[in-house]
């Protein structure tokens, strides 16, 4: 699975996780957006979202009683969030397509809205702004928020690159699959597993890890290893579930860690500069684009992404 798929399979709303559970409801990206929607008549509104997700834009639509259509596009596997499914209504006609990238939708919807939070950057431009203009209405707007080289989003996930330790990870790991290997021994029953003088020691490892971590002043805790550390010990919360089910369990740690780190790459690699962003300007123009702007969108006076608006 691409990192981005098993990010989205897990159910959240929004690229920040748990922070925007709701999907983009509050904070800078909900302001962005509401203004947006104000300008615009909300009575029949055809919107389109330019790697969605599990649909990040589409609660506040639901919220505000948008009426229309939504149809959102992701190159990723995604589904319908619950933060989506508790406000879904008629008024809205809701379209979700995963697996396709951008640049190989068809549509012969035109429409009034396209938008993309922190999605349009990993599409193949070249092919991707061409049909988005093709797609546009003649009195539509497109509005993109894109990475900036410069924010504080860029700059954590440039850092936490540096954060995984996947020798000490894997270390870990294989101290669970011993635990694990023991409690098939004892037939399933994680009372016996005292018995297991391997299992004893096993755990007394991964003991030692999580309070080498957790012990730390919080300042100087890796946070990479410290989100580690919460899912090796989630592992002794399933030891009662059937084997399949916690090799499972075991089996995926790592592979959501790489597929992290792998996600935490991509977007420092399509973080724009002033001189790229520009580049890009000339790229919508020449596929079509006028009355294109371009300027940060700040939060607390720093940059959090570039806000693109072209017609």
């Amino acid at each position: 699975m691409d990192a981005w798929g098993n990010f989205w399979e897990k159910g959240h709303s929004t690229t920040f996780g748990e922070y925007y559970a709701d999907g983009y409801t509050k904070g800078y990206i909900a302001h962005w957006w509401a203004a947006i929607l104000n300008s615009r008549d909300t009575q029949k509104l055809h919107i389109l979202e330019v790697g969605c997700g599990n649909a990040s834009l589409l609660p506040c639509l639901l919220d505000q009683r948008v009426k229309g259509s939504y149809t959102g596009v992701d190159a990723a596997e995604v589904i319908l969030s619950e933060a989506v499914k508790k406000r879904a209504n008629a008024e809205l006609k809701i379209s979700l397509q995963g697996g396709l990238g951008i640049e190989n939708f068809e549509s012969k919807q035109q429409f009034d809205l396209i938008a993309s939070v922190y999605g349009l950057e990993y599409s193949p431009l070249d092919q991707s702004l061409p049909l988005l203009k093709s797609m546009l209405a003649p009195k539509g707007e497109a509005n993109f928020l894109m990475h900036h080289a410069g924010s504080v989003i860029t700059h954590m996930s440039d850092k936490a690159l540096a954060e995984f330790d996947f020798e000490l990870m894997e270390s870990v790991v294989a101290r669970l699959n011993e635990i694990d290997t023991e409690l098939n021994k004892m037939a399933g029953d994680p009372g016996k597993l005292q018995q297991s003088a391997i299992a004893h020691q096993s755990r007394d490892s991964v003991n030692e890890f999580v309070s080498s971590i957790m012990n730390m002043e919080p300042s100087e805790r890796n946070p990479i290893l410290v989100d580690f550390a919460r899912a090796v010990l989630i592992y002794f919360k399933k030891l009662r579930l059937p084997e399949a089910d916690r090799k499972d369990y075991i089996s995926g740690i790592l592979v959501d860690f790489h597929s992290s780190k792998e996600r935490f790459r991509q977007m420092v690699d399509v973080a724009r500069s002033e001189q790229e962003i520009k580049a890009f300007e000339q790229q919508l123009a020449a596929a079509g684009f006028n009355s294109i702007t371009a300027k940060p969108l700040l939060k607390d006076g720093a940059p959090v992404a570039w806000n693109i608006k072209a017609k």
